[in-house]
């Protein structure tokens, strides 16, 4: 009863004490999404507990009053230091899910993170990692995720037949304990673990391999290209399958790697909900707002050594308040600072499919001078590292020369129209998108903000109002399968923007980027590639984020992992 009692003081404002609020039984049911019947029952409960008082309107036009005895604020700051005590994050979560000023949460942002980080359960003997996410997950199909953290975790659901060995360059058997290609690199032949089993147990045969190959050959979503050239697939006994390709394809173990071909069950039917896969972490609990994994004890390989991690959904301005808020730290204990610098790449694309100034040349050429990563990151305080290209050890500051700005606006016949620039809602992507918009506006340069949602990315409606767009991607450890990954991967907004000039010019590189034998040849057509789209002002490589991860010193073998997120399954308590 208490979460609709909060409900309803953090939807209506109802912040002070003794004022009376005015209100209708029939607002109250869109609140509390009951009926009538139910919201006068509802009221009863919480009048009969004393939290507060309800004066229904008697008669013709007189409305219905509520009243409290206490201030909202102080009621909040009760109940979370009772749940800090009692080490009930599910609670403090769902508090922080409320629409509250940040300003309440503040003092209790250093009790709420001593119950995050990892931590050790005593009475269940487990080492349990708790953490806030500040968004929804979107989806956890293999076919339709695009999105990093849903990746990552992705990641710790499944396995893939091979896996990329970025030290080595190279891919080691992993489902598979072997395999080999004939001299045509037309027909690969795998062999599979006899010790690999579901999660729901049941071990993996060819069987399930060809499953998940013929789901993702027969997917209209956004990696049916990845097995675009597998002609069949032969299963001569279950831990045998032969994949036939239509073309030799030297790139072909690198699209098996890919999370996407993770290998999933022929007889259950995929649940994102009820995730079946062999990886080190299974699907424990998943809500709306809550997403459990829980330590695989059968896997084939090392177990991870944490037991669960709990992500907790919160509001955007309660996750940046707890962890960023105060410098009071969490006991006498100092948290350690972890760099991931290899965490992927942002740019900024243009619309070239849309009649509009962006047409010119000398337009986009005006707004790669106008964006300065170095001076964004000075006035931002953001550590970042300029880019390039895509790989970030090619980083380096850009040759920007703000005097030809005027020039180059005049030369395209800039007018001062309003021009859409779209980029994620996330806090992160609005401020810097607000630093673009008023360094515009001293050249003369309108902008007008459209922030999207991740759903909101994917459809395929939504280049047709879109001038410029800002977006980040992550990375794999696989530079080469990214490359290719960024640019056939429709699921990703920039990669629809492009003419049909630059799209042939981007296939035909990637056809023969991806038959390259000699990852030499390859690193060559990267570089063409990326030149040419400079070049044309296709879009504007900006930086590589430089991503900082505050953990509890106690938290030992820190590693990051692909997509710039930590490696769960090496993370241990030190007692």
């Amino acid at each position: 009863m208490i979460d609709r009692y909060f409900q309803l003081r953090a939807e209506w404002k109802h912040h002070e004490k003794n004022s009376p609020y005015e209100m209708k039984l029939e607002d109250l049911e869109k609140v509390w999404f009951c009926s009538r019947k139910n919201a006068k029952r509802i009221l009863k409960k919480l009048e009969d507990e004393g939290l507060l008082l309800y004066k229904p309107g008697r008669g013709r036009g007189n409305i219905s009053q509520l009243q409290y005895s206490s201030t909202f604020q102080f009621e909040v700051k009760r109940y979370m230091e009772e749940c800090a005590k009692a080490g009930e994050l599910d609670k403090i979560a769902e508090i922080l899910r409320l629409p509250i000023p940040s300003q309440w949460v503040i003092n209790s942002s250093s009790e709420i993170r001593n119950l995050l980080g990892l931590k050790r359960d005593e009475s269940e003997s487990k080492d349990i990692l708790h953490t806030f996410s500040a968004r929804d997950i979107t989806t956890l199909d293999p076919l339709r995720v695009s999105v990093s953290l849903e990746t990552h975790l992705i990641e710790y659901l499944g396995d893939t037949l091979v896996r990329y060995n970025s030290e080595k360059d190279c891919f080691d058997p992993h489902i598979a304990h072997h395999y080999h290609v004939d001299e045509e690199k037309r027909i690969w032949t795998f062999y599979l673990r006899k010790s690999v089993f579901f999660h729901q147990g049941g071990y993996v045969t060819s069987r399930d391999v060809a499953y998940t190959i013929n789901r993702m050959k027969n997917s209209p979503h956004s990696y049916s290209w990845l097995a675009r050239n597998i002609t069949k697939i032969v299963c001569p006994n279950p831990h045998k399958v032969e994949i036939h390709l239509e073309h030799p394809s030297p790139f072909f173990l690198r699209y098996l790697s890919a999370i996407h071909f993770c290998i999933l069950p022929a007889d259950i039917e995929f649940d994102e909900y009820k995730w079946t896969g062999t990886g080190p972490f299974r699907l424990k609990e998943r809500t709306k707002n809550k997403l459990v994994l829980e330590a695989n004890d059968s896997y084939f390989k090392a177990r991870p050594l944490i037991d669960e991690i709990h992500f907790y959904r919160v509001t955007k301005d309660a996750a940046k308040t707890v962890y960023l808020s105060s410098e009071a730290e969490v006991g006498e204990a100092i948290p350690s600072k972890h760099k991931i610098k290899d965490a992927g790449l942002r740019l900024l694309s243009f619309n070239l499919k849309r009649q509009s100034i962006i047409q010119h040349h000398s337009f986009r050429e005006a707004i790669y001078h106008l964006f300065d990563v170095k001076k964004m990151a000075k006035e931002l305080g953001w550590e970042v590292l300029e880019a390039r290209s895509f790989e970030i050890e090619k980083a380096g500051p850009h040759d920007k020369d703000p005097s030809r700005i005027s020039s180059l606006l005049a030369e395209s016949g800039y007018k001062g129209e309003t021009l859409h620039l779209y980029h994620f809602e996330n806090h992160h992507a609005v401020v810097e998108a607000k630093w673009l918009e008023i360094e515009a506006k001293n050249y003369g340069i309108s902008f007008k903000l459209c922030p999207v949602s991740f759903k909101e990315f994917t459809e395929t409606e939504m280049e047709h109002d879109l001038d410029l767009l800002i977006m980040g991607l992550s990375l794999s450890f696989d530079k080469h399968l990214a490359f290719s990954y960024a640019f056939r991967n429709k699921a990703l907004l920039f990669n629809r923007l492009f003419n049909k000039e630059v799209e042939q010019y981007i296939d035909s590189g990637l056809n023969a980027f991806e038959m390259a034998e000699k990852k030499e040849q390859r690193a060559c057509l990267m570089e063409e590639m990326e030149h040419y789209l400079q070049k044309e002002i296709a879009l504007i490589f900006l930086y590589h984020p430089v991503v900082t991860r505050v953990l509890d010193p106690i938290i030992e073998d820190v590693e990051s992992h692909s997509f710039g997120h930590l490696d769960y399954t090496k993370l241990w308590v030190r007692s």
